[in-house]
């Protein structure tokens, strides 16, 4: 702890002698934040880790970002236009966005570079894990898979210095969306080749055409101490005062997250469950967001919940009306994809207005539990094992739940509740009968939910595959309107409850709390940033 607290005392040096820390206007502070692990790179186009997207949040500006309740709207774009037929989008490009290191690098930001950081988000040798997010952009699979080498011929053009052309594969609504996202930020192409194949991994080759530049980043993993991200703000983008701190100083992997938030050494913390509970009570300022959906998740690669006809068993016998539960920030779920996301501008809830699990059914439990005892023996009913994350909450309700199987089928398992590195290896391992799990997405979009079911998908830990899965959401992204996609990513999602794969049991909420005084900071539950661009603390 010995750099926080030398870092306290020079960040409120700075702030006095840059800024003169305006208590008026609450412009000019220094924030502090948590980051649970080093940033792997700062790269946008190949970044996957959640502290190296929030770092890159703060530091880049795409063409379109989120705001405070959560809509879309223009950054480095100062308009855009989209044809009819919802193919062809336009953007025309601020003048005043500029790139800096900190030191001797400036450059305009252009339509050029959006151009430069598509292709190489998209060009094979990248191996970006989020490339297939973009296959909606004319193209950019045959690009992807090495099929078209001419990048020309990739729907991303510069008309001019400040008109950027993207044409579509085939309309999506969530296109919007994605352009908020960290793989849609430009790439300085004459910077990226300085460094010579380092872009992003030192504190020496990365640049910013945001609202902050990278000062410092130092990491060693040997120790707990020194370990930080500073950022400060980039004076090119801030002529006109548009971004209220003077800096950012993220402390990466410290010890006792939660009680340097008490102790008002972080400015924000992100939490659910038993922890959000304490802080409601102690009265903090806080935003919840419901964008998470706990459920029961069977492992297809064991011998007995490869058996439809178990699993239905099972979530058919599930009543949730008899449960007693009340906890702050848990709602009953009968869904995978919760009421908070959309499909375009509205609600996808709103559009289907229809359940997608199975529902409580004891006659159907019993003839399912029948059928399975054709095919599988009957001792899989004692000795089971269900994982759970460690939560009290969750664990008063999976009890009242396990409760419910041994009345309604005879069915007994265990419940083991784990630390959180112990559960994420479990989950990531596949080693798991059934296991508690959070399903959520990575932008606001149906699509980021379900694709964690794809065939082969990142985070499909069920091994689950279905051939029809795969054609309804292949099917839903290219829809002609929002009514046909929402059709189709309900028969998706159907597909996965309906076989029992997924059972939804809580919708969870994600709980930003804030500082005392401090105003106008941004959470994006969805890619679990934080945004301090707009950051202001009385």
């Amino acid at each position: 702890m010995r750099y926080r607290f030398t870092a306290l005392l020079l960040s409120a040096a700075l702030c006095l002698s840059v800024s003169g820390c305006k208590e008026s206007d609450g412009t000019g502070y220094v924030f502090k934040y948590d980051i649970p692990s080093n940033p792997s790179t700062l790269d946008p186009q190949t970044a996957y880790d959640g502290s190296s997207i929030e770092i890159i949040a703060n530091m880049f500006m795409g063409l379109l970002k989120t705001d405070i309740e959560g809509n879309v709207e223009c950054a480095a774009a100062e308009s855009y236009d989209v044809s009819d037929d919802g193919l062809v989008y336009t953007f025309k490009l601020r003048e005043d966005i500029f790139w800096t290191d900190g030191d001797e690098f400036k450059a305009q930001c252009t339509a050029k570079d959006f151009v430069f950081g598509f292709q190489r988000l998209l060009k094979p040798a990248t191996k970006s894990v989020n490339a297939g997010d973009f296959f909606c952009i004319k193209n950019a699979q045959a690009v992807n898979k090495g099929v078209l080498t001419d990048l020309s011929q990739l729907g991303v053009r510069a008309e001019d210095d400040f008109t950027l052309e993207i044409t579509l594969e085939y309309p999506n609504p969530s296109f919007p969306v994605l352009l908020t996202t960290a793989p849609a930020m430009p790439c300085n192409e004459e910077y990226y080749y300085s460094t010579d194949g380092k872009y992003g991994l030192t504190e020496d080759s990365i640049i910013s055409n945001g609202a902050f530049y990278l000062y410092k980043w130092s990491y060693d993993y040997w120790s707990t101490d020194n370990n930080y991200v500073i950022l400060r703000v980039n004076p090119e983008n801030n002529k006109n005062g548009e971004v209220c701190p003077y800096g950012l100083n993220f402390f990466i992997e410290e010890p006792d997250r939660f009680q340097n938030f008490i102790d008002e050494q972080s400015h924000v913390y992100i939490t659910s469950g038993n922890e959000a509970s304490q802080l409601l009570k102690m009265g903090y300022s806080y935003s919840e967001n419901k964008n998470g959906t706990l459920g029961i998740l069977f492992n297809l690669k064991d011998e007995n919940f490869r058996n439809a006809d178990l699993r239905k068993a099972l979530a058919y016998s599930i009543n949730a009306d008899k449960i007693d539960f009340q906890e702050s920030g848990y709602e009953k779920a009968n869904n995978i994809i919760p009421s908070s996301v959309k499909l375009g501008d509205e609600a996808y809830r709103d559009i289907v207005k229809k359940s997608s699990a199975l529902k409580y059914d004891s006659k159907a439990a019993d003839t399912a539990i029948k059928n399975a005892f054709e095919h599988i023996d009957r001792s899989c009913m004692s000795g089971t094992t269900l994982y759970i994350p460690d939560n009290d909450a969750v664990e008063d309700y999976v009890s009242s739940v396990a409760q419910q199987w041994q009345a309604e089928l005879g069915f007994y398992c265990n419940i083991k509740r784990l630390e959180q590195s112990e559960y994420d290896n479990a989950l990531k391992s596949g080693d798991f009968d059934m296991i508690v799990t959070d399903i959520s997405g990575s932008f606001n979009s149906p699509y980021a939910y379900l694709s964690s079911f794809l065939s082969g998908g990142a985070g499909n830990y069920s091994g689950f595959s279905s051939s029809e899965f795969n054609m309804l959401m292949s099917k839903a992204e290219s829809a002609e309107s929002v009514e046909e996609g929402a059709e189709l990513y309900l028969q998706a999602e159907t597909n996965i409850t309906g076989a029992a794969v997924f059972v939804p049991l809580l919708e969870q909420s994600k709980y930003a709390f804030f500082g005392e005084d401090c105003e106008d900071i941004i959470y994006n539950p969805f890619t679990d940033t934080v945004i301090f661009e707009k950051a202001k603390k009385f």
